[in-house]
């Protein structure tokens, strides 16, 4: 069994490279294209049995349309598969700030440890219901980024829009 990691497609703030956080932006039409994309190569990758998404828009618009194209009748929301607070960060242009000073405001609200927990619990209350189930996750950068950091034991690659990573779904069952 396996499970496939989804960043929501492309917003118009990913575009101006604004920090999003929690900030409930949908899909730009780049990013409508991106989840229809991801929802055809996961096609190709083989059958699916569940799709669990974040509660902000851009993950669950890229969810339903991946569930539509999958023949899955229910995204699941998990609020804990939720983006980061970034806090005083969000709407704040990448390039505006040392990294530094960045990282203090991207930590202002919730650090990475914080994070990391919270993205834990979701991928156990996802793994407790579905033991040998294909299973797609919906969400965002940063989340995906600490949470699968913690859960593999190295620092995971940032997953960009649209883009999927596969991984045996054995690797979250006994976290």
């Amino acid at each position: 069994m396996k499970w496939a990691f989804v960043r929501h497609g492309r917003t118009e703030w990913n575009k101006k490279r604004l920090l999003q956080g929690r900030t409930d932006n949908p899909l730009s039409a780049e990013g409508y294209f991106e989840s229809i994309k991801a929802a055809q190569t996961l096609q190709r990758m083989g059958h699916w049995h569940a799709i669990y998404s974040s509660p902000l828009t851009r993950s669950v618009q890229t969810a339903q349309r991946a569930a539509e194209i999958l023949g899955i009748a229910r995204v699941h929301v998990v609020d804990n598969l939720i983006e980061r607070d970034f806090g005083p960060a969000e709407g704040v242009h990448l390039g505006d700030f040392d990294e530094e000073t960045l990282t203090k405001l991207i930590c202002a609200e919730e650090s990475d440890e914080e994070v990391q927990h919270r993205a834990l619990h979701a991928f156990r209350h996802i793994a407790e219901r579905h033991r040998s189930r294909n299973v797609i996750l919906v969400g965002h950068g940063a989340l995906f980024r600490l949470g699968l950091s913690a859960a593999l034991g190295y620092d995971h690659p940032q997953i960009l829009n649209g883009d999927i990573c596969e991984f045996p779904a054995e690797l979250f069952q006994d976290l």
